[in-house]
């Protein structure tokens, strides 16, 4: 088996007219931190425990595709249980501080 080339003390192959030789200007973002998804996103925000709860439709239902061999399902049924124990935990301390 032939090693890979190193690719990265490759010649520039690349003509001088192929390289960009301007600065381009670009629109600022006027959005900041979590606002950057509100204007596309359709859904509204979701709590965590509506997040966890859809994790686990997802995985319920790709566990009832029967498409994952044995050992498959057993890491699916191992993320589901480590996902309802979370759930469990955490709705247990939201109710408890409100």
């Amino acid at each position: 088996m032939e090693p890979l080339a190193d690719r990265r003390a490759a010649a520039d192959r690349r003509t001088p007219e192929d390289r960009r030789q301007g600065v381009v200007r670009v629109p600022v973002e006027h959005r900041a931190g979590t606002d950057r998804r509100s204007g596309g996103d359709r859904r509204g925000p979701q709590s965590l425990g509506d997040q966890i709860r859809n994790a686990l439709e997802l995985l319920t239902n790709v566990a009832e595709s029967g498409t994952l061999d044995d050992a498959g399902l057993r890491d699916l049924d191992a993320a589901v249980f480590r996902l309802r124990f979370v759930l469990d935990r955490f709705e247990r301390t939201s109710t408890s501080t409100r």
